[in-house]
């Protein structure tokens, strides 16, 4: 499906071809000063790894949200024959554009980007994936504060309901739940969307953890479960 963009981007893909004959110092021109549309086909062609990160930063900082969007897309995780240490670093630039945007894109991409990482065996896997978890839980707090809805269903739908196999995020969830009962509710509700594809041990303490914190009874939950 195309994407609907405003109408100041009309003609953006006129752009592209010529620009992928463009050097990366050329693009950054483009998305530095040029209009609209060259500025989102320069963002569709360019290589971040050839970007400064304090550009980058400032990118996430100050581009429309179509661009920005674009500018998530363009991260390049699961690249083939990239280090560990780019891969750590495209996990960082995610985890910024996601705290500053809010974009689901940047959720995506920071995920791809870990689990590029522990497809190629990076030592640093399992301390990313931690810290993440630590992350995800303080967004997914700040998120409820401010009343982002729209952003906490997005954390459901990419994350929770894909990642729960990985420990980290399991915990994350469950400290979750504890602290929020509307989630609790969730989860004890829709327990096949979140928890079918883990353990019987950690289904079990979803669910009781969901009651506690004021969800539906481990009985009913759990029965929704099996069926």
């Amino acid at each position: 499906m195309e994407r609907r963009l405003p109408p100041e981007y009309d003609g953006w893909q006129s752009h592209e071809l010529a620009f992928r004959r463009m050097t990366t110092p050329e693009l950054v021109v483009e998305v530095q000063d040029g209009p609209p549309a060259r500025r989102l086909a320069a963002l569709s062609v360019i290589d971040l790894t050839d970007v400064a990160p304090d550009t980058i930063a400032d990118w996430i900082r100050a581009l429309p949200d179509a661009e920005a969007n674009e500018l998530a897309g363009a991260i390049p995780a699961q690249r083939p024959r990239a280090s560990c240490s780019e891969d750590l670093r495209w996990v960082e630039v995610a985890r910024l554009g996601y705290e500053r945007r809010r974009l689901p894109t940047f959720l995506v991409m920071l995920f791809s980007s870990l689990e590029a990482m522990e497809a190629r065996g990076c030592a640093e896997t399992q301390l990313a994936w931690q810290n993440i978890g630590d992350w995800l839980g303080e967004m997914y707090d700040r998120l409820v504060k401010s009343g982002d809805e729209d952003s906490m269903g997005d954390v459901s739908l990419f994350v929770f309901e894909n990642y729960l196999n990985r420990d980290s995020i399991f915990e994350s969830l469950c400290g979750l739940i504890c602290r929020h009962e509307d989630l609790a509710r969730e989860v004890s509700s829709n327990p096949s969307v979140y928890l079918a594809s883990l353990s019987e041990q950690d289904q079990r303490t979803a669910l009781l953890e969901a009651e506690s914190a004021g969800g539906l009874p481990f009985s009913q939950s759990w029965a929704a479960l099996q069926e």
